[in-house]
């Protein structure tokens, strides 16, 4: 999060960008002129604008036809390499490609604009520019309402307020549980979570956010699920938690919400700093089959969320790397759909990969670490991993501590675990739900049958 060391990153990409621009892709777009106000403009508005406009952290705005081609080198030696939109560091050569969130752009939008660069980056007609879009800030507007169409959601916890001072260290605020705000329904029985989102209360809190974590505690176990469940985790560039469509988490009318925040200074104060989560309900009286546990995070071989310890024994040596391995066997049969890295300044990637009891070894996924952008990918119904009891999940963790890296802020130091960004963690989580042995065989088999259905027309031709 360092800015200084991200705006001259941009100006060492820009000048390389600037020299990469004469190698074009292939211009199988058309043979007609390629223009900003007909072909590019378009794409730039429906990707690039939410972050690139005025009154945003993005170090450029990029809302006129001046703008976008004073950077227009850059933008194409971002878009080619992938880095934008950002967010999606998925490896595309290993494991599962299929998502509900990816937000890249198709090979045609990058070839559109790569080729509108090199041809000299006509206007066209700029009377036809698309309607501008009157985007909202951060605090605005809640994700789920907008993309899905769920309407506001049926409750919003807003934290307890916390003073961030100007200059210090990374802040942790752990307050005790805060008043639930209950918006369209009354909270007389137990109801049923479908999703879960988590936004800055205002422009100011959104500056000092870093993470914020939430969970559900029950005033007394009842049986029902356990203290302490996780509710929620935000981070930038992650902020909803999305259950699948039958799944979800018991909340009662006594339940507390607890948060765990981490902020940081920007070198003024900023009083009463507040996140809000919201939280959708399935409808009253309807209870989904599963209780899912959402995101289980493994760490180099220990599962937290299972009753295991943090892995915390880390040191990595200055212009160095560090490999973390582990393994975890399921002890129930598992339905993953979402997958989610985390380390800091440090990281290079992390790899989740599977042995099945039949001892077949799959990579789910390989995630190419960028500590600027926290997503949870999440995966496409048809390809979300099963995982039968007895599968060995390998996580893998590779840190690097070089100068190679372009992230890591002083490859001279030893760097050892710490909460910190300076410091490093690395841990994986799985959006899990766990599925009864029966019903585990009947999924296994409807997902042969769909995906046998699926790929008989390709078969066919």
């Amino acid at each position: 999060m360092n800015r200084l060391k991200d705006r001259q990153n941009i100006r060492v990409a820009l000048a390389g960008a600037v020299f990469a621009a004469t190698a074009a892709l292939p211009l199988s777009v058309g043979a007609q002129e390629v223009t900003y106000a007909a072909d590019v403009a378009p794409i730039v508005q429906e990707n690039c604008v939410r972050c690139h406009r005025a009154g945003t952290a993005a170090p450029m705005v990029l809302d006129s036809y001046e703008q976008v081609k004073a950077f227009a080198p850059l933008i194409k030696h971002s878009v080619q390499t992938r880095t934008m939109p950002p967010g999606w560091y998925i490896d595309r050569t290993l494991g599962i490609q299929d998502f509900k969130n990816n937000p890249s752009l198709s090979d045609r939008e990058i070839e559109t604009i790569s080729l509108w660069v090199d041809s000299g980056m006509a206007p066209g007609d700029l009377s036809q520019l698309p309607a501008p879009v009157q985007w909202q800030a951060d605090h605005e507007y809640w994700q789920l309402e907008q993309d899905q169409g769920w309407g506001p959601p049926d409750m919003i916890i807003t934290s307890p307020p916390f003073t961030v001072p100007a200059n210090s260290g990374d802040q942790w605020w752990e307050p005790d549980a805060a008043i639930v705000d209950v918006l369209d329904t009354e909270l007389t029985g137990g109801r049923w979570i479908r999703a879960v989102e988590t936004r800055p209360a205002d422009s100011e809190s959104g500056y000092v956010f870093h993470h914020a974590n939430t969970s559900l505690r029950r005033a007394a176990d009842d049986g029902q699920s356990g203290n302490g469940a996780g509710l929620s985790s935000a981070a930038v560039g992650k902020r909803i938690d999305m259950y699948p469509e039958d799944a979800g988490k018991l909340i009662l009318p006594d339940d507390e919400i607890h948060f765990s925040m981490h902020l940081y200074p920007i070198g003024r104060e900023v009083v009463d700093a507040q996140i809000q989560v919201g939280i959708w309900l399935y409808p009253e009286g309807e209870e989904p089959k599963y209780t899912t546990n959402d995101e289980t995070s493994f760490n180099s071989g220990e599962s937290r969320d299972l009753g295991l310890l943090r892995y915390t024994d880390l040191l990595i040596p200055p212009h160095g790397y560090q490999m973390l391995r582990g393994n975890f066997v399921l002890e129930q049969n598992a339905r993953v759909h979402s997958i989610r890295g985390h380390m800091h300044l440090r990281g290079g990637y992390q790899m989740m990969e599977v042995i099945y009891p039949d001892g077949r070894r799959e990579v789910i996924n390989k995630i190419d670490w960028n500590h600027l952008w926290h997503t949870t990918h999440i995966y496409e119904d048809l390809v979300r991993p099963l995982l039968p009891k007895g599968t060995v999940i390998i996580a893998t963790s590779l840190l690097d501590n070089t100068a190679d890296n372009p992230s890591n802020p002083d490859p001279d130091q030893w760097v050892v675990y710490n909460r910190r960004s300076a410091g490093e963690m690395a841990h994986i989580r799985f959006g899990i739900t766990w599925i009864p042995d029966e019903e585990f065989e009947q999924m296994v088999a409807e997902r042969e049958r769909l995906l046998k259905e699926r790929d008989q027309p390709a078969a066919d031709e």
